[in-house]
Parts: C-alpha cells; structure tokens; sequence
C-alpha cells in the first residue's frame, strides 16, 4: 500500500484534511526514529518490535589476503500482532498531543497499519523506512537516513584488505666444489692457530692482558655511545617503537607483547578514532583490550587486542571465560617480532 493510501486511512478514521494525515504520519515517522535512537528498542501497535543490534567486526580470508567488515549497527525488526506498545508516548512526547488526543492517535495508527495488510502493496514511513508485505506479514527495509544516524560514529569505515605478508626466502648455502673445500678448511685452520697464538702471546706477556682503569672506562663509554646513538632500522614503524620503549621503559598503559607469544584479535580498523570507538563499547562489556598499530602496504591499520598468553592453548580458555559481547569472529594471532600494545592513552 502506497504512503497516500495509507493517509488516506489515517483520513478517515481521525476526520481530518488529506495534508493534516500525511503530515502527522511523516510527524510520527520522525518521532520513531528519535525514539529508536534514544532508547534502542520500540513497539509500534499494529507493526512490531523494532530495536538498534550491534554487529561486531567480521574478519574472512580471500585469495587477496585478510578482508576486515567494521562493524556496524542495524534495525532488527519483529512482526508481532499487539494492540499496547509505544505509539501514544511518542505521540505525547515527541508530537507535543494532549493525553485523549495522543490515545485516539494511537489506536487510528494501529488500525491503519493494520489495514495495510489487506492490501498487497507497500507502505511507506516517510524518513524511518518501508514495508513489504509477504504471506501476510510486514518485512522491514529501513531507509539510509535511518542506518546513517545509527551508524553515525562507523559512516566512514570501509572493509580492509590486508594483503598476505609474504614469507621471506631461505637464505641457501653456496655450494663449494670439493677441490675448493679443502682449501676453505686450510684457511680456517691457519686463522684459529693465529688467533689462538696471539691470545696466549697477550696472557703471558710482561704486563699481562689486564686494561688500565682508564683505558677500562674510556671503552665502556666508547660503547655506550655507540649503543646509544645506533641507528633505529627504518624499516617499520613498530621496530622504532619497540625499541624506544626497550631501552626507555615501557608506558603506564603499554606493554611489549614478546615473539612468539599470543593474543587474541578482536577487529582490525584503518581510523584510530573508530578502532577507540569500539575499544569504549567492548570496554563497557567487561573486555580488558590494548591497540596494536600495524603497517601494511603503506597503510596504518589498528588492532584491538585481548591478552598476552605464552601458548595458543592459554589463549583458547582465556576465551572461554571473556565476558559476553566478544565478536565472533575474533581470532588467535602469535607475535612474528616483539611488538608494542598500547593503552587508549598511549596509543
């Protein structure tokens, strides 16, 4: 049934002008949808349930490499036949009608939206969105206005591919004829018998091996420096900060998660602020996570993570155990290099 018709109902049964019916159907659309946003669940009589469910992140592999799905909210909707629901409150408190008004509203609304199934057509609330009817029940598809308000925090977030990281070549020997072999194991027997006579030579000389105090201090700060002023590898991002928070200490909210250790990865996210979204709304659910930045591609990705476990069993029963909300799709990943996890604070 088209949205006119379903004014025209509305019309009759409340005894008001065409435009005065559709403008207070497209009132009431608007008073849902500020309903839905503020409390998350709603009843309409003669329509359903309706309320707001947060989908996690969701991680497939593909023949490119990692595809990560940010999450998102969506409107589950519940056909259901009830005659009380949230209809007059929202007629009170979002139209600004009087009580007897509000409750007369009501019930014209539940006997238009019921109405609506007689007919084979397609009824429409103007800005919160359409139904569809189908062996005699009401399918919902909201309307984007709706889904960008309820996702208004992940509206810039598009699916990640992270290409798989490919493994290094094994390093083979260079083969040596066996002519060449000999003469390899001359040399190596000619520089030990050196190296061994020269160190006896240094022992028992006059004097002996010992360094001067001086000369002592001067070669430990020699090394020192050395140490100090070393170069950080420009390979990766995370070598430098692994290495500042080695030798400087580590953050009150970051630690180091060592090679070969474990974590758990609950979602990956290419903005720091949306993967600090959903580190808030894991939090209020119980989960302790941290932020491990990574680079791929030359693109910066944020993962949040749960734990550092020394096996992948550990792991496994750690999250057995993780409160209620832990995405389904999350995964066990051992640590290739020791990496930084940062806090929100940190990060």
């Amino acid at each position: 049934m088209a949205a006119d018709t379903a004014s025209g109902i509305l019309e009759r049964l409340l005894g008001i002008a065409p435009d005065e019916a559709q403008r207070r159907l497209d009132r009431f659309a608007s008073g849902m949808t500020a309903e839905l946003l503020d409390r998350k669940c709603l009843t309409i009589e003669g329509l359903g349930l309706f309320s707001v469910v947060h989908e996690q992140a969701r991680r497939q592999a593909t023949a490119s490499g990692t595809r990560y799905q940010p999450p998102r909210n969506r409107v589950a909707f519940e056909a259901r036949k009830e005659w009380t629901g949230d209809a007059e409150r929202i007629a009170t408190g979002r139209l600004g009608m009087d009580a007897s008004e509000a409750r007369r509203f009501a019930k014209a609304l539940g006997e238009t939206f019921e109405a609506a199934k007689e007919d084979p057509g397609r009824l429409e609330l103007r800005g919160f969105g359409s139904f569809t009817l189908e062996s005699g029940v009401f399918r919902f598809q909201p309307e984007a206005t709706l889904e960008a308000l309820l996702n208004i925090g992940y509206g810039d977030l598009k699916a990640i591919v992270i290409p798989e990281q490919k493994q290094e070549k094994e390093i083979q020997p260079v083969p040596v004829e066996s002519g060449g072999m000999k003469k390899v194991a001359l040399l190596v027997a000619a520089v030990v018998v050196l190296v061994c006579g020269w160190f006896i030579y240094r022992q028992f000389a006059p004097g002996g091996f010992a360094l001067s105090s001086a000369g002592s201090s001067a070669m430990t700060s020699a090394s020192a420096s050395v140490v100090a002023n070393a170069p950080l590898s420009s390979e990766a991002p995370e070598k430098a900060a692994v290495a500042a928070t080695l030798q400087n200490g580590s953050a009150a909210d970051s630690v180091i998660l060592r090679k070969g250790r474990y974590t758990v990865i609950v979602a990956t996210f290419s903005s720091k602020k949306s993967a600090r979204q959903e580190w808030r709304h894991l939090s209020e659910l119980g989960h302790q996570l941290r932020f491990w930045p990574v680079t791929s591609g030359g693109s910066r990705y944020y993962r949040l993570v749960i734990g550092d476990f020394e096996t992948r069993s550990a792991a496994i029963d750690s999250m057995k155990s993780m409160p209620k909300g832990l995405p389904s799709h999350s995964y066990i990943q051992q640590a290739p290099k020791n990496v930084v996890l940062y806090g929100e604070q940190g990060l």
